[in-house]
């Protein structure tokens, strides 16, 4: 488990942002928003899952996580990921503060499963985990 210290302040505003895979609301017939909590998970997750050179004039973006699903799972593999996943998030989402991530090895599944317990920078400072599984698309 690592732990990180922030500097970043709070912020008073809610979180929001349009929610994947854009399907349009029933009712209202527009795109759905996912706020606060939810919001600042998905941020998390695409962030992470996005791979390295992928996004235009920053190829530094993003976390490559997928790059760890061929590799032999051990503890050198484990903490590399923990600080990946540290140092990505600590510089593209500025929303959170990594409290703790937990790796579990799926190698039955060609699999990875990670669980991550941030605090959501805001009047509340809440704390949360973000779980999702990392595999190969195809």
């Amino acid at each position: 488990m690592a732990t990180v210290d922030s500097n970043i302040r709070a912020r008073t505003k809610p979180y929001s942002d349009f929610d994947f895979p854009f399907k349009k609301h029933p009712v209202t017939k527009d795109v759905p928003i996912k706020r606060d909590v939810e919001a600042v998970k998905q941020s998390v997750r695409n962030i992470l899952l996005t791979r390295r050179g992928e996004k235009f004039f920053d190829p530094d973006f993003g976390g490559s996580l997928t790059e760890f699903l061929f590799e032999p799972f051990d503890s050198i593999v484990e903490a590399e990921m923990e600080e990946r996943i540290i140092n990505t998030l600590r510089n593209y989402e500025p929303r959170v503060k990594v409290l703790s991530v937990d790796v579990t090895d799926l190698s039955y599944r060609n699999a990875l499963n990670l669980k991550l317990e941030v605090q959501i920078l805001s009047p509340e400072n809440l704390t949360t985990d973000i779980e999702f599984i990392i595999e190969r698309l195809r």
